[in-house]
């Protein structure tokens, strides 16, 4: 890859770490919502869904790696994400398609997306990974 290549390819992961640095927190259960909207005015679309959660997931991850977020923070960040989803309600063990990031309910029509459960299974698997190889070779906190 060219030099030109690795630079813009990083941008665009700078650019996406920051969507979910600025937009998961706390009022949202540490849940990523499905997009911002600018235009009009701004809205913040608080909804999320496993696509997202597992988007966010590998894009904690890789911002530690990237050392624009600590061990500890990203740690914290997993963790305060897990618990959410401890919480949320689902259909023979699969998450339904689609969430209120703010009251943690299925939104109507409640129902579980293959699509979308085997996307947050894949990302899944690269956070597990991604956890072993730093337990195995940590990098210090900035």
């Amino acid at each position: 890859m060219s030099d030109r290549d690795a630079r813009i390819l990083r941008c665009i992961a700078r650019r996406t770490w920051r969507f979910f640095e600025t937009f998961v927190t706390a009022s949202d259960n540490m849940l990523p919502p499905d997009n911002f909207q600018e235009d009009p005015r701004p809205v913040l679309a608080h909804r999320t869904s496993p696509t997202n959660l597992g988007l966010y997931l590998l894009s904690a991850i890789s911002a530690r790696d990237f050392g624009w977020a600590g061990t500890t923070e990203t740690v914290e960040r997993l963790e305060a994400t897990f618990a959410s989803l401890q919480k949320l309600a689902r259909c023979k063990g699969h998450f339904f398609n689609w969430y209120g990031t703010q009251d943690l309910q299925p939104l109507a029509p409640a129902y579980v997306s293959s699509v979308d459960s085997g996307n947050l299974a894949g990302h899944l698997i690269a956070l597990a990974n991604a956890c072993e190889e730093w337990r195995d070779r940590p990098i210090p906190d900035r």
